[in-house]
């Protein structure tokens, strides 16, 4: 497969043909696909935009949604197998602003299964087409994105730096949904520089945005972070009772991959109640989630 560190040569050179060989959505189905993407749903954007086993993909919006979809669900490297293989070696007369967000997506993509230095390679692409096509909502994204590298990297203030460059832009673009991720990764930053306080006030800005915008998945996310500061503070009841609440919304979008993380800190909650046979049972879901 075409590796990541081709794309920065490749950005602005020649055209290349793409084939048209997927059938484009009908407009109504695209449309609830987006839809069901809007709130979280991704196992249904899934099985809305699977493709059939032998098409022969194209860089299409309903490609670049199912990719991501796959990701929300776990499946990183499927995803990443996708955009590697729509990818045109070129821009050439590839949509602009699906290509950023497909390179875009392909360094979370990376990042997620620890692929580190590809992932800043993209996303520093994502970053540069995104200044050249005066794309706000992009650079702000790919920003972002970087402070989550940085973050794991153990660099909390270059993480920092990140996100609170990218915040003024998503609230001039009144980007609820953004700028939810954007205060639950301030939260989880915080949270692993001891910053308990700092931690839960940003996951509470989170939980805020995702629930204005409607994406229960995301603020679930913040309850779980919320419930991980819960822990680090002694508070293993309330920590657990977050962390179910959490585990309720992830079952029902279906959300495996959060389902795991949410039954894991409920028996790390368990565990710090002396619960052990709870405690087992948590972490075994947990694994049976991923």
């Amino acid at each position: 497969p075409r590796r990541i560190h081709r794309l920065r040569a490749h950005v602005l050179t020649t055209p290349r043909t793409l084939a048209d060989a997927m059938l484009p959505l009908s407009d109504s189905l695209l449309t609830t696909a987006r839809q069901r993407a809007a709130a979280g749903a991704w196992r249904e954007v899934a099985a809305l935009l699977s493709p059939p086993p032998d098409a022969d993909l194209a860089l299409t919006e309903e490609v670049v949604l199912f990719a991501e979809a796959l990701m929300r669900m776990g499946e990183e490297r499927r995803a990443l197998g996708v955009l590697r293989d729509v990818l045109p070696e070129s821009l050439g007369g590839a949509d602009r602003g699906l290509y950023r967000r497909a390179v875009n997506m392909m360094g979370v993509a990376c990042f997620a299964i620890g692929e580190l230095e590809e992932a800043k390679t993209a996303l520093h692409v994502a970053l540069d087409m995104a200044t050249q096509g005066d794309d706000l909502l992009m650079l702000a994204q790919a920003t972002n994105n970087l402070g989550a590298i940085a973050n794991l990297q153990g660099r909390y203030e270059d993480a920092l730096w990140h996100y609170r460059l990218a915040l003024p832009t998503l609230q001039r673009m009144g980007k609820q949904q953004r700028l939810a991720e954007a205060y639950h990764n301030i939260g989880i930053t915080f949270r692993d520089t001891g910053e308990l306080e700092e931690a839960d006030e940003h996951e509470r800005r989170a939980i805020e945005h995702a629930t204005e915008s409607a994406v229960p998945g995301l603020a679930a996310m913040g309850r779980v972070g919320r419930a991980e500061i819960a822990l680090r503070r002694g508070d293993a009841p309330l920590a657990e009772t977050t962390a179910r609440l959490a585990l309720d919304e992830f079952e029902r979008i279906g959300d495996p991959r959060n389902e795991a993380d949410a039954h894991r800190l409920i028996g790390t909650a368990c565990a710090a109640q002396r619960r052990y046979a709870d405690a087992v049972a948590g972490a075994q879901r947990a694994l049976g989630s991923l």
